[in-house]
C-alpha cells in the first residue's frame, strides 16, 4: 500500500477524534463551526479525489520513479539530511504551485473546490478536487528531475498534507514567534477569506518565509468571512469540482475573439472578456442586500440516515485503499481496471456520493435515487465478492443494511409527505 493510503486508514480515528476534539473547544467557545451539509460534501471531494488518485497514482509513481532512476543527472541518496531538504523543496514548490492556482484560470478551476465552502474545520482540508491531482503531479515531478526519490516525493508531500489538518482551525490562536516562520491558522484563514483586505495572500503549506521573501503575506487582524467572492450554495461534490470550469466554457464560448477565449483560461480569475461579463454571483442577499451565510436546514432523523449513509461509503472508501494494498506495490493500472472488486467498491462509492448530494438538497425522485443507490450496492457486492472468502457474511449483511435503510427511507418519505399535508 502506498504510504498515503496507510495514513489515511491508520489516521482516519485521529482525524474524528481532532473533529470531536475541536467541535468540543467550539462549543465551550460559543461557536459554531460545523454543518452537516457542507462536511459531508467536504469529505465527499476529498474520497473523489483519492478514488481518482488510487488509479492515478500507479502512473505518477512510476513516472516518478523511472525519472529519479533514468533521467535525473545527480540521484540524491536518501538519507535524514536529504529528507530535511526534500521536505523544503516539497514545501517551496507547493507554494508556487498554491500561488499560481489563485493566479492562472485553468488551475483555479480546480483549486477553486477547496474555498468554495464558507466554514473552515477539519473536514476542509479534504475539500480538494481530483482534477488538482493532475496539476499537482506536473509541479511536482521536478523533485525526480533534481534527483530525489519517490519515497521523498510522497512522504514530505504527505507531511504537507497532514500539516493542514493544523492550518484549517479556527480554535487556535496566534502563536507568538512561532508566527514568524512557520504557517500557522491564524495565516490560514486570511488565506481562505472573501474580504478584499486578505484576498490572495499567504500561499504557504508548512513555511510562512516563502510568502514573506516573495510579498504574499498579510498578517490577521480580524477572523475574516469565508467562501468565494461569487458564492456557491451546492452540496454535490460532482457540481463543485466542474461548477468553474462550466463557467469558463461559457464565457469562452460567448465572446466574439479567438485570442479572448485563450485569454479565459490563462489569465485570473479577474479576468472576464470585454464583451461578456462575469456569470451572475451565486449567493442569496436579505432586503438590505447583504450577503445571507449559505445553510441547508436537514431535520435529526434525516441527519440520522444520511449520516449512516456516508458511514457505508467511507467503509467502502477505507476497503479500496485496503484492496490496493493487497493487490501489491507492483500492481499496474490495467490489473486495478479488470479487479472485479475494485470495480464493485468504485462503482458504489461514485454512486453513493451522487445520491447523498441529492438527499442533502432534497432534490425529485429521492426514492428512485436511493433505492437505486441501495440496489447497486447489493448487486455491486454480489459481483465483486461473490467468489471471495468473505462472501458467505458480507453479502446477507450487506442485503439486510440495504433492507432496513430502504424500509427507513420509506418512512422518511411519507412522513415528510404527511408533514407537507397537514402545514
Amino acid at each position: 500500500m502506498s504510504v498515503i493510503n496507510w495514513l489515511i486508514i491508520i489516521g482516519a480515528p485521529l482525524i474524528i477524534g481532532l473533529v470531536i476534539l475541536e467541535t468540543v473547544v467550539a462549543r465551550k467557545r460559543n461557536m459554531k463551526l460545523y454543518t452537516l451539509s457542507d462536511s459531508i460534501t467536504n469529505l465527499s471531494c476529498g474520497i473523489l479525489e483519492r478514488v481518482f488518485d488510487v488509479f492515478f497514482s500507479v502512473l505518477v509513481l512510476f513516472g516518478f520513479n523511472y525519472i529519479h532512476e533514468h533521467v535525473a543527472p545527480f540521484p540524491i541518496e536518501l538519507n535524514i539530511f536529504t529528507w530535511i531538504i526534500g521536505l523544503f523543496v516539497a514545501d517551496f514548490i507547493a507554494y508556487w504551485f498554491h500561488r499560481l492556482s489563485h493566479e492562472i484560470n485553468f488551475l483555479w478551476a480546480a483549486h477553486i473546490v477547496h474555498h468554495q465552502s464558507e466554514e473552515l474545520n477539519l473536514t476542509t482540508v479534504f475539500r480538494v478536487s481530483f482534477l488538482a491531482v493532475i496539476y499537482r503531479a506536473c509541479f511536482f515531478f521536478w523533485m525526480a528531475l533534481a534527483g530525489f526519490d519517490v519515497f521523498t516525493i510522497v512522504t514530505t508531500s504527505v507531511f504537507l498534507g497532514f500539516y493542514q489538518l493544523f492550518t484549517h482551525s479556527r480554535v487556535i490562536g496566534k502563536l507568538g514567534i512561532i508566527e514568524k516562520f512557520m504557517t500557522t491558522p491564524s495565516h490560514h484563514r486570511v488565506h481562505h477569506a472573501r474580504n478584499e483586505k486578505y484576498m490572495d495572500q499567504n500561499y504557504g503549506h508548512i513555511f510562512i518565509i516563502w510568502d514573506r521573501m516573495f510579498g504574499s503575506f498579510v498578517e490577521e487582524e480580524e477572523e475574516p468571512d469565508y467562501g468565494i467572492t461569487t458564492g456557491y450554495e451546492r452540496a454535490d461534490p460532482f457540481d463543485a469540482v466542474f461548477s468553474y470550469w462550466k463557467n469558463l466554457f461559457t464565457r469562452a464560448g460567448r465572446t466574439k475573439r479567438f485570442v479572448n477565449k485563450i485569454k479565459t483560461f490563462v489569465k485570473g480569475p479577474e479576468y472576464t472578456p470585454e464583451d461578456v461579463p462575469h456569470l451572475p454571483d451565486n449567493y442569496k442577499t436579505d432586503a438590505n442586500g447583504n450577503r445571507l451565510p449559505h445553510r441547508i436546514p436537514i431535520n435529526n432523523e434525516n441527519t440520522a440516515y444520511i449520516l449512516l449513509s456516508v458511514l457505508i461509503t467511507a467503509i467502502a472508501f477505507v476497503s479500496l485503499l485496503a484492496l490496493k494494498s493487497k493487490l501489491g506495490s507492483e500492481v499496474t493500472l490495467s490489473e486495478l481496471a479488470t479487479n472485479k472488486q475494485v470495480i464493485s467498491i468504485v462503482l458504489i462509492i461514485l454512486f453513493s456520493v451522487f445520491a447523498h448530494a441529492r438527499f442533502i438538497e432534497n432534490k425529485s425522485f429521492l426514492l428512485l435515487t436511493e433505492g437505486t443507490r441501495l440496489i447497486l450496492i447489493i448487486s455491486l457486492t454480489i459481483f465483486g465478492f461473490l467468489d471471495s472468502p468473505i462472501a458467505f457474511w458480507l453479502i446477507p449483511l450487506v442485503a439486510s443494511y440495504c433492507v432496513i435503510m430502504f424500509a427507513w427511507l420509506l418512512k422518511l418519505i411519507v412522513f415528510s409527505k404527511n408533514t407537507l399535508a397537514k402545514s
